[in-house]
């Protein structure tokens, strides 16, 4: 099984991005990669034990997010440069190097961290400490 799951990373990971293709041919490749990453969702889902947490649809979105962060990137070496460190992260996690609390924390979206609020003023008593000192 280990040996099927290195040969559908390594699989995945050959699709390289050639340096001298124009910009609208990396974005190719990156909207690529994005549906190779989706693609592997529901596999991660089960090989990590994410069910009680998340479903594929909201991993999806998380990795849709991270994407959508680095939409305003125009140069092609810059793109490259992402779409190749997004294949070692998606081998990383193709080959089991990443454990379950790796991947919670970081794609996992996580509704308790967003309830957090943190107060626009300080209250009194802190106005009063901070004069104080």
């Amino acid at each position: 099984m280990a040996q099927r799951a290195a040969a559908g990373a390594r699989a995945v990971l050959g699709l390289g991005v050639r340096a001298a293709q124009p910009a609208e041919v990396k974005h190719q490749a990156a909207k690529e990669f994005f549906k190779e990453v989706c693609r592997c969702l529901p596999w991660v889902l089960k090989n990590y034990r994410l069910e009680e947490l998340t479903t594929v649809y909201e991993l999806r979105r998380n990795v849709a997010s991270l994407f959508k962060k680095y939409a305003s990137v125009e140069s092609p070496e810059a793109i490259d440069l992402l779409v190749y460190k997004g294949r070692e992260e998606l081998e990383m996690i193709l080959m089991q190097h990443k454990q379950r609390h790796h991947i919670i924390t970081q794609y996992v979206h996580n509704p308790a961290a967003d309830r957090v609020v943190k107060p626009s003023t300080l209250s009194p008593f802190l106005e009063q400490f901070y004069k104080a000192n």
